[in-house]
């Protein structure tokens, strides 16, 4: 790979989950954003059974069954083919997610857009990180709900990512109608709408908010498996560890009831459940 190449780093671009949606004036908007450094994965994968030669010799060589020139030279020889692993460090005290911007359709040209976008969540939750063959990376902006420098119509959107100085990566499209009008009634005491506004809530930190979604959800459906999680989620984030924990236990009965004949236990409410418990204990 010559260093004037381009960098092969998949950009995952979405907003609420999907490519192409259409979100009303009071419904939360979440752009999330995926990295990965194929280069580095690309040369990992064709050097890792190079690596396992070199770990063979190393064997005989400490085996005594080579000699050191002998060893030397064969090393050598795999080292030179193997292919070098593209590591890209991006960030600053601002954190890696300041380097992230999004760009829509305006005519023919890409124009940056002064969004009021508000960071929610981001992996690896460092300030610099090292975009290698093992680490990915995620980050999501919320747009809240009802913001009055919210934008209108319809937009074609890319997250634009700077990951060194006149280097940029671009992600896929994402389509976007902003409708003007609130949600229909009708739908706004649903559970799909309120999970929503609660989660995006509970990533805002709002965890009183969240809840009431999450307990209007509850009311009308106590054996909502998603409520019932997200509702330890808050209980977590508010450092209520006993309430967590009696709603991530009461989201496992549920799923074992639910979903009697599953095959693989709910691995990640039992995750949940076992971290709980442990940071009660110390």
């Amino acid at each position: 790979m010559g260093s004037n190449e381009p960098p092969q780093i998949d950009v995952l671009c979405r907003a609420n989950e999907e490519t192409s949606i259409t979100v009303y004036d009071d419904e939360p908007l979440i752009f999330s954003v995926a990295m990965v450094n194929d280069d580095a994965a690309t040369a990992a994968s064709y050097n890792t059974p190079l690596e396992d030669q070199i770990r063979e010799i190393e064997r005989k060589f400490k085996a005594e069954q080579m000699e050191e020139k002998e060893f030397k030279r064969a090393v050598e020889e795999i080292e030179r083919n193997m292919l070098k692993v593209r590591v890209y460090r991006f960030g600053s005290p601002l954190g890696w997610p300041h380097y992230i911007k999004f760009q829509a359709l305006s005519g023919d040209t890409w124009r940056y857009v002064n969004w009021p976008l508000k960071l929610l969540i981001y992996h690896p939750a460092t300030q610099v990180v090292d975009l290698d063959a093992s680490t990915s990376c995620y980050v999501e902006f919320g747009l809240d709900p009802e913001d009055p420098q919210r934008p209108k119509d319809e937009f074609q959107v890319k997250a634009v990512v700077e990951i060194a100085k006149d280097i940029t990566v671009e992600s896929d499209v994402v389509t976007i109608n902003f409708l003007q009008q609130k949600m229909p009634k009708a739908e706004t005491s649903k559970e799909g709408f309120l999970l929503a506004k609660g989660e995006y809530a509970y990533k805002r930190g709002l965890y009183e908010d969240a809840k009431e979604y999450t307990q209007r959800v509850l009311k009308a459906n106590p054996h909502s498996l998603l409520a019932l999680n997200l509702l330890g989620e808050i209980e977590e984030g508010k450092k209520d560890l006993s309430a967590a924990l009696s709603a991530y236990e009461k989201a496992l009965e549920e799923a074992y009831e639910q979903y009697p004949d599953r095959r693989e236990p709910p691995r990640a409410l039992l995750n949940k459940i076992r971290r709980i418990r442990a940071m009660m204990q110390e």
